[in-house]
């Protein structure tokens, strides 16, 4: 890739032939014979090419097309610059990088504003239907308040997303063998009765729903909606170059968010079936049947689910 600097500002160049067949290009210039005037372009490249200063020509991937003083024009990569042309080239290098990526920047930008609209239409998309995101919200809201749903299961999947792991344990009284194994293994000559130990009662599928990183609310309306609707008001010719930076690195997370929001409306429909969720009433220990009903109450309205 070849970017020059000319009168029409800062254009693509197609080939390194492009940049040879210049008039003033020399391939062989010797540095001791010419000082710098400025840097009028920069490459990169998959394949080597020759450093053009006559006491180099070391190969090189990455540098910049420089001119002279006297009109002539050759490349030289970094190091090189520096070390024969000191300070002012480090200094132009850095304002033409800064030039190019502010550039980059404003192209970037206003493409995202053409797609915003097709941004927005993917966001309610996702939440749109009978079990969109804004559905899968709503329901978690629910099963995680304890004034709607019984304290031992909102406490129960509370640790299950400490853990991140959806494994589902159920705790019963131990035996006295057990307990005598449980004194051995801790060096005691013996434990107060009862002791308890939690066995494996099954898995709730799709707990990442329930994943702070998965919050559909934080991934569609704060860090999608919220900035599209500032983005949408700002003058990108006019932006300045912290700015650029801050937007435009928002602007490479968008996809990821969305994929992200994507996979947690998916773990949500799977989480949120009755199926799934019903052996979460063995927590519900001793049993009580009003504090049974309530979760079936959450329960009823969700879909089935597969066996």
């Amino acid at each position: 890739m070849i970017t020059l600097n000319t009168d029409k500002g800062l254009v693509k160049v197609a080939s390194w032939e492009d940049v040879t067949g210049r008039i003033g290009f020399r391939e062989n210039l010797d540095p001791k014979e010419h000082e710098l005037g400025s840097i009028i372009g920069r490459y990169l490249f998959g394949d080597k090419v020759r450093c053009g200063l006559s006491d180099c020509h070391t190969p090189h991937t990455r540098g910049y097309l420089v001119t002279t003083k006297t009109g002539l024009e050759t490349n030289i990569g970094k190091d090189c610059g520096s070390k024969y042309f000191g300070v002012d080239f480090t200094d132009q290098a850095r304002q033409f990088e800064r030039d190019l990526a502010e550039k980059d920047y404003r192209e970037s930008l206003w493409t995202l504003r053409i797609a915003l609209e097709e941004i927005e239409d993917r966001i309610e998309t996702l939440r749109g239907g009978d079990d969109g995101a804004r559905w899968v919200h709503k329901q978690l809201s629910i099963l995680r308040n304890p004034g709607r749903v019984p304290v031992a299961i909102t406490r129960t999947l509370d640790q299950m997303v400490r853990q991140k792991s959806g494994r589902l344990t159920v705790a019963r009284e131990a035996t006295e063998v057990e307990i005598e194994q449980m004194a051995a293994a801790q060096r005691k000559k013996d434990l107060p009765r009862p002791q308890y130990i939690d066995e494996p009662a099954g898995v709730i599928h799709g707990i990442e729903a329930m994943y702070a990183e998965n919050d559909l609310r934080e991934l569609l309306t704060v860090q999608l909606e919220e900035e599209i609707k500032v983005f949408k008001e700002v003058d990108i010719d006019l932006l300045p170059f912290k700015d650029l930076g801050r937007w435009s690195r928002w602007e490479q997370t968008i996809e990821k968010t969305l994929d992200t929001a994507r996979e947690s409306v998916s773990h949500g429909r799977t989480l949120l079936t009755q199926r799934n969720l019903a052996p979460l009433l063995r927590k519900i220990a001793p049993p009580n049947p009003q504090e049974e009903e309530r979760f079936a109450h959450f329960l009823g309205p969700l879909p089935e689910g597969s066996a």
